[in-house]
């Protein structure tokens, strides 16, 4: 063999073995990476996020859409158990103006029917991420089928303006 070609051969094992040691070398560095921002997939696993409170399993669950033609959201829960009515409102509703407030409404029937009626679940409340109802009676509301958030002026027994419904 003649030294160039040997000069050659040794110049590619080089090159060779330093390619290996800098693949070996980046493989052992640990990799930097961005944790994925997990998505909640449902309605449910939103407002628990949101809000940062986990939801029974034994609830019922009733999602309330906005009826006023923006973005609100909310989610209210039910149980009756042991001779307590329990109902929780999660809502995603922006700052009323002024003195304004949000009111929640528990509704059985349909306006007009025999058997139509209401009741104030009370203020919501500001809370971390939204607004939130709790409503506890020992009276069973579990025939009150419908959930309305209403924006009041006055805390009086009539539903003013209907931001959010759904039902059971």
């Amino acid at each position: 063999m003649n030294m160039k070609k040997k000069d050659l051969v040794i110049g590619v094992i080089i090159l060779a073995i330093l390619a290996l040691a800098i693949y070996f070398w980046q493989a052992k560095k640990p990799k930097l990476s961005v944790p994925e921002e997990t998505t909640p997939t449902s309605t449910e696993e939103m407002y628990e996020t949101k809000f940062n409170v986990t939801i029974p399993d034994d609830v019922e669950k009733a999602q309330l859409d906005d009826v006023v033609g923006g973005t609100s959201s909310a989610l209210a829960i039910r149980k009756y158990d042991k001779g307590i009515f329990m109902h929780s409102v999660l809502a995603d509703l922006p700052e009323p103006e002024g003195k304004d407030f949000y009111e929640g409404w528990l509704v059985r029937g349909k306006s007009g029917d025999e058997d139509f009626d209401f009741i104030s679940t009370g203020k919501m409340k500001v809370a971390k991420g939204g607004w939130v109802l709790n409503f506890d009676s020992s009276s069973d509301y579990s025939d009150y089928e419908g959930v309305v958030i209403t924006l009041e002026k006055v805390f009086d027994k009539t539903p003013e303006k209907h931001i959010l419904e759904g039902s059971f």
